[in-house]
């Protein structure tokens, strides 16, 4: 039997008797908070993503020093509150050491209840996730490096759920050829949906966009793609409500599961409406990812229950 059909005979995607909702775990919260409900990429708001039943999409990069942290600027100016003047605009990559970063407050930003906040070492990070198997964490390296995060990631015993993440084909297949057991999620997309009525314009713009891509993971054979996540946008008072088209969505859901490959969608419209994880749900995906976590949270809970429609 060949690696083809191979694939195919062990694809659980072919089995119409398969529980949907099975890997509703693999969501994610953009960056961890999401817009507005939690500080972005700190360890408090990952464990409440997944004590919610969601992984969650976070940012690596090292400091000066080499220490391996959860940041997604490379300054501290817009999260960071109370650290001294002459750090302001400092690229902590190059001239911020760990000790000199690591009691910022990066949580009060968004409020003075999330004070106690402080940017993670990766280490704790992936310490945390040790011993929940359905503890995910898709990691968008900001310049960390995929060989320290792998290494991280098998000191902690959980190479199996951290993910590659990132939007460059080459890069998901590097790291799950270098990294035996790694996995790598690509996520496609573009910004930003310039007219709301979603005009034919917007629709050609973005699926000639994914179509490059597709390109590119055709090209590839699927290989370095253990699960993609999809932009997406919806106006359920716009002609076609989604953009990319849902039909174009539920195509694009169709190849990737034919490979053996979950689907995510993020709506960076209309994601603060439950309705609008249903309508992705029924286009076939597996997940979603979120800005607004509560709403998603909600959503996972009520499709665990059998229910379909909010």
């Amino acid at each position: 039997m060949n690696e083809k059909e191979e694939k195919s005979r062990t694809n659980p995607f072919d089995d119409p008797a398969r529980d949907r909702t099975a890997l509703l775990y693999m969501s994610h919260v953009h960056r961890g908070g999401g817009k507005f409900e939690r500080p972005d990429n700190t360890l408090d708001t990952f464990e409440w993503c997944w004590q919610n039943g969601s992984a969650l999409e976070c940012d690596c990069r090292r400091t000066k020093d080499g220490v391996g942290i959860m940041l997604h600027d490379e300054t501290l100016d817009r999260t960071g509150r109370g650290f001294p003047p002459e750090f302001a605009g400092k690229k902590v990559s190059e001239e911020l050491a760990w000790d000199q970063v690591k009691d910022v407050d990066v949580g009060s930003y968004l409020s003075p209840e999330f004070a106690h906040h402080r940017i993670p070492e990766i280490s704790a990070v992936f310490g945390a996730m040790k011993g929940h198997p359905t503890w995910l964490c898709f990691v968008d390296e900001k310049g960390a490096g995929p060989a320290y995060i792998a290494q991280k990631a098998r000191e902690a015993g959980v190479l199996d759920q951290v993910y590659y993440t990132g939007q460059d084909v080459a890069k998901g297949i590097e790291w799950t050829e270098a990294v035996p057991g790694g996995k790598a999620m690509l996520w496609i997309g573009t910004w930003p949906v310039p007219a709301p009525d979603h005009n034919q314009a917007d629709v050609e713009r973005f699926e000639a966009h994914f179509e490059k891509i597709m390109q590119q993971v055709r090209a590839a054979d699927f290989r370095g793609i253990s699960v993609v996540s999809l932009h997406s946008y919806c106006n359920p008072e716009a002609a076609e409500k989604f953009v990319p088209r849902a039909s174009y969505i539920k195509k694009l859901v169709g190849e990737f599961h034919a490979h053996g490959i979950p689907v995510c969608s993020i709506p960076f419209e209309g994601g603060d409406k439950e309705q609008t994880y249903f309508d992705l749900f029924d286009l076939g995906c597996d997940g979603f990812s979120s800005d607004y976590p509560s709403t998603m949270f909600s959503v996972i809970r009520k499709l665990k229950a059998g229910q379909r429609r909010p």
